[in-house]
């Protein structure tokens, strides 16, 4: 089960699971609020072999839903996948036997393997500061966020320039800046950490074509 409340993110986390588990498919469902994840909990009877959970989606505040996870035995297979580093948070999780606590904020590789590690069933938790350091570490100006946010609609770089009055290769600048400030590879993998980080939240209208 996947709990992520921005559609490109569990989509993205999704495509990540299918590649690293091509040669035994598993099944993924994907909840968005925390109502959708306590009736999935409650009407499905079959065991979960693992939960990634993003701890900041609708209906849930701190460690709420992680708390009616716990309450329901599934700590053990239940991995917090959250931008929010917050020690407090981790040593909690870890107290409560969660299976781990992965920051979104890791480089992509990284990421890669937590993620991988925990399909495996281990155990996976950041090491003391480094992670959190990193979450702090990144950073986007207002324009590479502005620049994302419009990359996300699926607007061109010429039409992204029309819309906010600058040159096409401006903008290209600041997507390649942006890409290398979040530790990714493309645009869309930009996108999508600006996304889970929450650099960018919703879409700006598309522009207009030129």
């Amino acid at each position: 089960m996947i709990v992520e409340d921005h559609p490109m993110v569990a989509d993205t986390t999704k495509a990540m699971l299918h590649a690293m588990s091509s040669e035994d498919p598993i099944t993924i469902t994907t909840h968005a609020t925390a109502k959708e994840v306590i009736q999935a909990l409650e009407a499905q009877s079959q065991r979960w072999d693992l939960i990634l959970l993003d701890l900041d989606v609708p209906g849930a505040t701190g460690l709420s839903l992680a708390a009616h996870i716990k309450d329901a035995g599934l700590a053990p297979v239940t991995c917090i996948l959250t931008g929010t580093g917050r020690p407090d948070y981790v040593a909690q999780t870890f107290k409560d036997e969660f299976q781990g606590y992965i920051l979104k904020s890791s480089p992509t590789s990284d990421l890669d393997a937590y993620l991988q590690s925990a399909l495996m069933g281990k155990k996976v938790f950041p090491a003391p500061d480094t992670d959190a350091a990193q979450t702090n570490a990144v950073a986007l100006t207002k324009r590479q966020r502005e620049v994302l946010q419009l990359v996300g609609t699926g607007s061109t770089s010429k039409q992204i320039a029309r819309y906010l009055g600058v040159a096409p290769g401006t903008v290209d600048n600041h997507i390649h800046a942006s890409i290398a400030a979040l530790g990714v590879r493309t645009r869309a993998e930009a996108v999508a950490k600006a996304l889970m980080l929450g650099f960018i939240e919703g879409q700006l209208e598309t522009a207009s074509a030129a």
